[in-house]
This record gives C-alpha cells, structure tokens and sequence, in this order.
C-alpha cells in the first residue's frame, strides 16, 4: 500500500514538470502546416493524368454501441491533403480547372456548417470561415451545398478515388448523414456518366507520396518514437513477476498520454509467456510468472502519426539460457536486416537477410531441418512502410531516402510445437524504426535498449511505478 501512495505521489509532483516541459502554449503548436497539405494536393495533381478529377472523403463516424460513438479517426489520405479531422467532409482535386458554384479552381472543399447547439455538446465545428482561416484554403462550402449538379462527371476521363473500397454507404436509407449523401450523389454520378474510377492509378500515386516521408513528416515521427522508446524503456524497469500483462501496458501507455500521444498507434500487443507466441495477441490479461519472456508491440500516435516498437523482456530481469539463445538470434537477424538498409536496396533484402540468420541459426539448434520450415517460427515479413497509418502506403520498390519502415524479425516457438520442450514459450521479436538517409539508414528508436545486456541493466533501475 504504501509503495502505491508513492507511486501516486511521484506522478502528481512530475507530471506538471512534465506537462512544463513539452508543451509552453495551451494546444500544441506542431501540426503539420498549411503548407504541407497544399504542397501534397500539388504533388497529388502533377501526377494525375490529363482531364481527371481526385475525390476524397472523410471518414465516416461509426457508432460504438447504442448512442455512444468511436473516438472519431479522420481518413489518413483526407487528413494528409486537408489536415481537417472533422466528419462529413469531401474535397475534389481537378487536374485543371472547373468552376463550382461560381468559384473557379483545381481544389474544392466541402464541410460540416457551424451549429452552435451541437457544439455545446461535441466542442466547436470550424466551419467554412475556420477551414479557411486555419487550413487557408479558398474554395470552401458547406456540405449541404454539394449536389448532383454541380458535379459533371461526364466531362472528365476519369475518377481517381478510393471511397468505394472504403465502404461509404448510407446508414439509413430514409435519412443518411451528410458524408453518405455525397458518397450517394458521387457514386450515382460515376455510374450515370460511365465515368472509370482510376483505383490503382490512385493507389499507385498514394504510395509513391506517402511513401517518401516530407521533413515536417520527419520531425513528427521522430517525436512519436522518442515517445514510444521512453514507455518501453519504463517497462523494462517496472516489470515483474505477479504484475499482469495490463498492467504492463498502462504503464506504457501512460507515458504515451504523460508526452502529448493522442492514442496508440494500434492496440498494445502485451503478451507474456505462450502468449508471446501470439503475433496480434491483443486481450492483455495475463498474470506474468518468475521466468516469462514479455513481449510488447506498443507505440504512441501523434498528430496522425504512429511508431512502431518492439521489445523482448525477462520478466523477472533475467533471460534464461534458452531465452537468451534465440534472443540473441533475433537480434543478430536483425542486425543483418539494418545492414541492407540504404538506398537502391530492394524493399525485400532487410526480409531476406533477416530470414538466412534466423533459418541458419534453428537449424543449427535442431529446431528445423530445412531453410523452407523457417516460416513455422518466422511467419511475417521483416518491414512495413510507417507513418499516418501503421501499415502505411508506400512502394514495394527500391528503398529511397525518406522512407520510413520497421525492421522486425521474430521468432516464435509456441507451446505444442515439434522441437525439445526446452524452446516452447518462446516469442521474441525485436522491432524498430528505421528512416532511409541518403546515406543509409538513422534507427528512429535507437533510445530503447536492444542487447540482452543492455536489458537486463535497464531491469535494474528505478521505476516510479516498482
């Protein structure tokens, strides 16, 4: 008891130190400029073909249970050409320029109006004066304002969207909200004009943009990481036997919250002993045991943006023999992958240098025969692209500068599986951030200990929360 009134105490005295630390204006002052999202619509167009027309939606608010929503999360292609995070939204990019209800231009928005008795109840609706003061964007309406006919889809060749995989449909027929209203009216027009929808076109040129991370990109995933890099740090110090695997993850994710995160990049992934096995393992209600391996796949989100760690740990502060053996395996994996990270390289060759190691080295410990049976304990691919989603867009092509991806080898040996019962439990991966320089690569989470003996020292320090 009177370790938690510590505990307890030390949060209320450094969180305002904390809090004075990281932010000096009352919101934060950080979010990804006017600039970049005009500059990205502008890139966005120079690689559209001729006479066609970008549309894009906001996402759609989903109901959570009876009158109760989700914490609303914006579309992240909407949100990298707007920076608007509100609902009931729909912007058109022109190749060239059309008129729309007497405005004449490439770039058309369309918001929620202004209604100051909602806002009472949900915090204030920028409206068509806002959108364009914060975000200076000139040719902005309310969405009540976008019909069939102000839209020809019949003069243009075609339509690069994605809001017909994105399963916008009307939620009542009689009454739909705004956002399927213009998806309705949208998808009637394309279908009335014959127009194509350009999907892999746009997929295509959504890749090769966010792929290749801008530097007001650069600054914000860095930020991420350092704050996914101090959770993790946290748990190796105050993990122990008899804590729960949820009590792992809150302490990761309150210091998530403590530097400014505003969610989690993806559910915490806090799996300890069999459950380590468990690539997506995500329930978190285990009671850790004396000898148990923990591994957490846990990131912060910041202003759209998410990291991506993971790290391995003994539970009581020391890796067993065994733990140790492949441990160390996924480590010298993955440091075979960071040495084919550099420009030119192929998407692919961090994968398959991680995979020989990982192969030559179960083989050699009798737990394969054959380099084929690696995937049993090594069924994922080493790299996804990073950034506002946590499996981002990017291109499956050569590696170039500004690309941001994980290098995450594993291995997992679950309870059941057909070597000596001495490996069974085992499931360690080791996963960090990697940003492609010109050079080669800089480790974006190179904060959060990797050896096992920068580990194990790590165990040993003090944490506000042990």
């Amino acid at each position: 008891m009177l370790k938690k009134v510590y505990c307890l105490l030390q949060i209320a005295l450094w969180a305002p130190l904390f809090i004075q630390a990281q932010q000096t204006t009352e919101y934060p002052s950080d979010y990804l400029s006017p600039a970049f999202h005009a500059g990205r619509r502008a890139a966005f167009r120079d690689m559209m073909p001729k006479n066609s027309v970008g549309i894009f939606f906001a996402s759609q608010v989903r109901t959570r249970n009876n009158d109760v929503d989700y914490v609303y999360a914006q579309s992240k292609n909407f949100y990298y050409f707007t920076g608007l995070e509100e609902p009931n939204s729909l912007l058109l990019i022109f190749k060239e320029p059309v008129t729309i209800l007497d405005k004449t231009g490439t770039e058309f928005l369309f918001v929620q109006p202004r209604n100051p008795s909602r806002e009472m109840w949900t915090g204030k609706i920028l409206g068509v004066d806002g959108v364009k003061a914060r975000y200076r964007f000139d040719n902005v309406f309310t969405n009540d304002q976008f019909s069939a006919a102000i839209l020809d889809l019949g003069r243009v060749d075609s339509v690069l969207t994605l809001f017909r995989n994105e399963q916008i449909l009307s939620k009542f027929n009689r009454n739909p909200d705004p956002l399927s209203r213009m998806a309705d009216i949208t998808d009637s027009l394309i279908n009335t004009a014959k127009t194509p929808v350009a999907t892999r076109t746009t997929t295509a040129i959504m890749q090769k943009l966010r792929g290749i991370k801008q530097p007001e990109e650069i600054v914000l995933m860095e930020k991420v990481t350092a704050m996914s890099v101090e959770g993790h740090n946290e748990v190796m110090k105050a993990v122990k036997p008899n804590m729960t695997e949820y009590q792992a993850q809150a302490v990761m994710e309150y210091f998530f919250k403590k530097n400014g995160a505003e969610f989690e990049g993806y559910p915490s992934i806090a799996g300890s002993g069999e459950n380590s096995c468990i690539l997506h393992y995500e329930s978190n209600q285990r009671l850790m045991r004396d000898g148990d391996l923990l591994l957490s796949d846990c990131a912060a989100e910041y202003h759209g943006y998410s990291a991506d760690v993971t790290r391995t740990i003994p539970v009581n502060g020391k890796f067993t023999p065994e733990q140790k053996i492949i441990y160390e395996l996924v480590l010298e994996a993955q440091d075979s992958a960071f040495l084919q990270c550099k420009p030119g390289n192929s998407f692919r060759a961090p994968h398959l240098a991680a995979a020989r190691v990982i192969a030559r080295g179960l083989k050699d410990l009798g737990i394969i025969k054959t380099d084929a049976e690696v995937r049993t304990y090594f069924p994922h691919g080493t790299s996804h692209h990073l950034g506002l989603d946590v499996h981002d867009m990017g291109s499956p092509g050569p590696l170039a500068a500004g690309a941001i991806f994980t290098v995450e080898p594993g291995i997992y040996i679950a309870p059941g599986s057909k070597c000596d019962k001495k490996w069974w439990s085992i499931g360690v991966r080791i996963e960090d951030d990697v940003l492609i320089t010109p050079e080669g690569y800089k480790n974006l989470s190179a904060g959060s200990p990797r050896t096992v003996a920068e580990i194990e020292k790590m165990a040993k320090r003090k944490s506000i929360f042990k």
